[in-house]
């Protein structure tokens, strides 16, 4: 299987992203500590460190309706995207598609097939991510961060019949080198800095 071309550096630039997080976490995570990266085998954009970027009410909507966090607590990050697989450049994807497809049939040579996705137990992206990082881990310039839009496939999810507009659709960054966040801070339920009223802030 020949390895894609993984220097996307063109894409360097700063952006603001925001994790959801809970209020003991979050004061670590601004003292210093290195977040954690998600490292189950069904997340959909791969190992790594997930931000909403520049959405802080919708990783405030997350700590508290997906984490469900006693102290819910977000906090937001200055993240250098570096090297970064872009997924809003349709390239990229292009890419992406034909190393999933190599990697198939590089596979099937040993008689091992793919995961399936299955609703949002998406086992099969996180594999093709995962190898696609790690292929780039060994290669000249390894994947700093990646970049894609997440847009719910459900149709509840649309706000009236046939809309291209979906609720929940972000922007979702998945930061693969610690280096790469550059700034930690406490952020309010309203977006500004700082601790929320409860915490003392």
């Amino acid at each position: 299987m020949l390895p894609p071309p993984f220097d996307f550096s063109a894409y360097d630039r700063i952006v603001i992203g925001y994790h959801g997080t809970d209020e003991a976490s979050a004061e670590r995570l601004v003292h210093g500590e290195e977040f954690a990266a998600s490292d189950r085998d069904n997340e959909w954009f791969g190992r790594g460190v997930y931000f909403w970027e520049h959405a802080p009410k919708q990783a405030w909507w997350w700590s508290k309706s997906v984490r469900k966090a006693k102290k819910p607590a977000v906090v937001g990050a200055l993240i250098r995207l570096g090297n970064c697989l872009d997924l809003l450049d349709s390239e990229n994807v292009t890419i992406l598609k034909a190393f999933k497809n190599s990697l198939e049939l590089s596979l099937a040579e040993e008689s091992i097939a793919l995961p399936q996705n299955n609703r949002k137990d998406m086992r099969l992206d996180c594999t093709v991510f995962n190898a696609f990082y790690a292929a780039s881990d060994v290669a000249e310039r390894p994947i700093d961060t990646a970049r894609a839009v997440y847009v719910p496939t459900g149709t509840k999810k649309r706000i009236w019949e046939k809309s291209w507009i979906n609720e929940q659709s972000h922007l979702q960054l998945c930061v693969r080198n610690p280096r790469s966040i550059l700034a930690v801070w406490h952020v309010r339920p309203d977006g500004r800095y700082g601790k929320t009223a409860e915490t003392g802030g």
